[in-house]
């Protein structure tokens, strides 16, 4: 088994993408085929994100953004958006200590208006927790889609929208 220090000296830093973005999908469907429920899944995938967040940090990512729950997944049965707050609430408590430790500030995009009161309160804690930290830059991308970017984007940039042309919902 080839073990990380080994690896490490053979990674060129200055060829590393100053941001990464990644779509967390298919853990439902991981553990629909291994016969679990969905939430099953979803528990299994944040070790994989603490990997990911912990060697970004380590090799100077200054950017990862993960695209963690669109505004679609709202359509998803009740109790697996309920377990999915749930598992989001504990899975920040639990990580603040390891990103304080890892020099790595969170950052959230998304309306995150429509979150559970729960979670707005767990994730405005987190964000303050980590506001010093000046390593990795953590987005977490919660309750976005393509449609909200685009407002935003126009909003930020201060373009106006000719007049007749709007973002229309489907």
């Amino acid at each position: 088994m080839v073990k990380k220090e080994d690896l490490l000296p053979q990674i060129n830093k200055d060829r590393l993408p100053k941001h990464i973005a990644i779509i967390m999908d298919g853990n439902g469907r991981w553990a629909e085929e291994k016969g679990q429920d969905r939430l099953y899944g979803h528990f299994h995938g944040v070790e994989s994100v603490r990997d990911i967040v912990e060697g970004a940090a380590e090799l100077g990512v200054g950017y990862l953004t993960l695209y963690a729950f669109s505004t679609e997944n709202w359509d998803r049965p009740q109790p697996e958006v309920d377990g999915l707050m749930a598992l989001l609430v504990d899975t920040i408590r639990k990580e603040v200590p390891v990103l304080n430790k890892n020099n790595i500030r969170l950052h959230v995009i998304g309306n995150t208006d429509l979150l559970p009161e729960f979670a707005k309160t767990a994730l405005q804690e987190a964000l303050q927790m980590t506001e010093s930290n000046t390593g990795l830059n953590l987005i977490m991308a919660l309750s976005y889609s393509s449609r909200w970017e685009l407002v935003n984007a126009v909003k930020i940039s201060g373009w106006m929208l000719p007049v007749g042309l709007s973002i229309q919902k489907k």
